[in-house]
C-alpha cells in the first residue's frame, strides 16, 4: 500500500481471489458466500437458495437486486433480513413489496410501516415496467447522505453503524 491506495499488483491479486471465491461458490464447493453489494447486480449465480441481508440498504431497488440472487429461473428462494428501527425509511416500501409478491407481511413490519411519514414521495414506489410493474429507480431515501446504512455513528456494542445497520441492543424484540 502507498498512501492508502492499492498498487495495481495488489488489486489484481484481490480480483483473482474474489473470482476464485465466486467460482468455488458457483460450483458448490463453498456452500456460503459473504458478499457486498457488488454481488447484488450483474452476477448470475444459479442455485442460490437463501440470501441473508445483515445490513439493509436504504433503497428498495437495491434490496430487490440483493434478494434477486435467489429464486431465479422460476425456482423458489428464501430471503432473510435483519431489520431495526434505523431501517424505518424502508418499512413502507418493504411491506408494499411483500404484499405485491403475495407474501405475508409480519405485524411488526406493518406497525413500523404505519409510522413512516411519506414526505414529497420519498421512498414511494412509482409506476413503470420493472420489478412487478413498478419502477424503483425513481425512489429517494430519507436517509440518503447519512452514514451509509445505520444513519447514526454508533451501531451498538461500539460498532460503527455501517456494520450492522446501527443495531441498538436496548430496542425491544420486534418479533410478534
Amino acid at each position: 500500500r502507498s498512501d492508502g491506495f492499492l498498487h495495481s499488483r495488489q488489486k489484481t491479486k484481490i480480483l483473482k481471489e474474489r473470482e476464485m471465491a465466486l467460482r468455488s461458490f458457483k460450483s458448490g464447493k463453498t456452500p456460503i458466500l459473504v458478499a457486498t453489494d457488488v454481488a447484488a447486480r450483474g452476477l448470475d449465480i444459479p442455485h442460490v437458495a437463501h440470501v441473508v441481508n445483515f445490513d439493509l440498504p436504504n433503497d428498495i431497488d437495491d434490496y430487490v437486486h440483493r434478494i434477486g440472487r435467489t429464486g431465479r429461473a422460476g425456482k423458489t428462494g428464501l430471503a432473510t433480513a435483519f431489520f431495526n428501527e434505523n431501517n424505518m425509511s424502508l418499512a413502507r416500501p418493504l411491506a408494499d413489496l411483500m404484499q405485491e409478491a403475495n407474501q405475508v407481511v409480519p405485524a411488526w413490519l406493518t406497525r413500523y410501516a404505519s409510522r413512516v411519514l411519506h414526505s414529497g414521495g420519498k421512498n414511494r414506489r412509482s409506476g413503470g415496467a420493472r420489478f412487478g410493474g413498478r419502477d424503483f429507480r425513481r425512489e429517494g431515501s430519507i436517509n440518503k447522505g447519512t452514514e451509509y446504512y445505520g444513519g447514526n455513528s454508533n451501531g451498538g456494542y461500539g460498532v460503527p453503524a455501517g456494520f450492522g445497520g446501527g443495531y441498538n441492543p436496548s430496542v425491544a424484540s420486534a418479533w410478534d
